[in-house]
């Protein structure tokens, strides 16, 4: 092959690639299309989430991977999942519903937990005095303290949807 043949090639491999990503769904915000994705693929991830754990031996670890950019713990978690020879399975569990990567499923997840965390958080405020308040704010994860007002929000208004599913899941459907 020659050396143009090899490099249109590439060039095409590359165009096809891009152009499937960018049809792929928003699932960095949450909204209606991006938390329904979360909970039709949420059961073909349990056994992803369970392999990745080990992966942060810490909490300050955990802290410093969540610090890092998008595409960094991309890296690491195709490095992790490629190790322990998991990475074709849990690609095609993404690919599958719709997410770019494991990566992007786990920080939706994320927000989404710090999201309903924070809701609930904002209920609990009101009923207490101004010290207990502030002694439940310095016992509070930042990243519950730190979530989104929009986030809150969505949660509060799509409480109903959330509250269902989460029953569902506890119930094995």
């Amino acid at each position: 092959m020659t050396l143009f043949k090899k490099y249109f090639l590439f060039l095409l491999l590359f165009a096809c690639a891009y152009s499937q990503a960018q049809f792929l769904p928003d699932n960095t915000s949450l909204n209606v299309q991006s938390v329904q994705r979360w909970m039709d693929s949420n059961r073909d991830f349990v056994n992803v989430i369970q392999v990745l754990e080990p992966m942060h031996k810490s909490e300050e670890d955990l802290k410093k991977f969540e610090a890092l950019p998008a595409s960094e713990q991309d890296l690491q978690i195709t490095a992790f999942l490629q190790k322990n020879n998991l990475l074709n399975v849990t690609n095609e569990i993404a690919t599958r519903h719709g997410w770019k990567t494991v990566g992007e499923y786990m920080r939706l997840s994320s927000k989404l937990g710090n999201a309903i965390a924070a809701y609930f958080f904002t209920i609990e405020l009101e009923k207490l005095t101004e010290e207990q308040k502030k002694s439940l704010r310095a016992k509070t994860d930042p990243a519950v303290l730190n979530a989104p007002k929009e986030d809150i929000e969505f949660v509060k208004s799509h409480e109903t949807l959330l509250k269902s599913y989460i029953q569902a899941y506890a119930k094995g459907r």
